[in-house]
């Protein structure tokens, strides 16, 4: 089964400010008369690859195969393997705590990378929404995803891993 990886609005209106604007720094870039572009040239070192790291990272979907889950993302899809699954379930951002980004990025194209939470600890997050929140925990990591329909998500997984552990 698939779930689609939609944005929610704070991410789509990050995303759309933060491409404007790389847009407009370019647009400067290229109509700088005065070859005196050194500002809007290291802006555009730092933008440029961030947002196109953002898209190649950020999830399209995520799918239930028979071997697992797949967060399958533009570059280096995840697979989290149903035998190293230990618990699965739906959270809120509340539950969360308070979060700190340790390498990711929050907003553009969704909330990815290395996460630190005060109530789960470290956990990588998968994103594209902060409302269909999904906790997957294995021996070693944990994850935070949002497919549409977590709910559906989380019963069909749960009955998956139940019924081969």
């Amino acid at each position: 089964m698939r779930y689609a990886a939609t944005l929610d609005d704070n991410s789509r209106i990050v995303t759309n400010l933060i491409i404007i604007i790389t847009l407009v720094i370019l647009c400067r870039q290229v109509t700088d008369v005065n070859h005196d572009a050194t500002t809007t040239s290291v802006l555009l070192f730092i933008l440029v690859p961030a947002i196109i790291a953002a898209a190649c990272l950020t999830p399209r979907y995520y799918k239930i195969t028979a071997e697992g889950l797949v967060i399958k993302r533009a570059l280096f899809p995840i697979t989290i393997l149903f035998e190293d699954i230990v618990r699965l379930r739906s959270i809120t951002e509340e539950e969360l705590g308070t979060s700190s980004r340790m390498m990711g990025m929050g907003g553009i194209f969704g909330y990815l990378g290395t996460y630190r939470s005060a109530e789960i600890g470290k956990y990588q997050r998968w994103c594209t929404n902060r409302e269909n929140l999904v906790l997957i925990e294995s021996r070693t990591r944990k994850w935070v995803i949002s497919p549409s329909g977590a709910d559906d998500f989380v019963k069909t997984v749960n009955g998956i891993i139940n019924v081969a552990g």
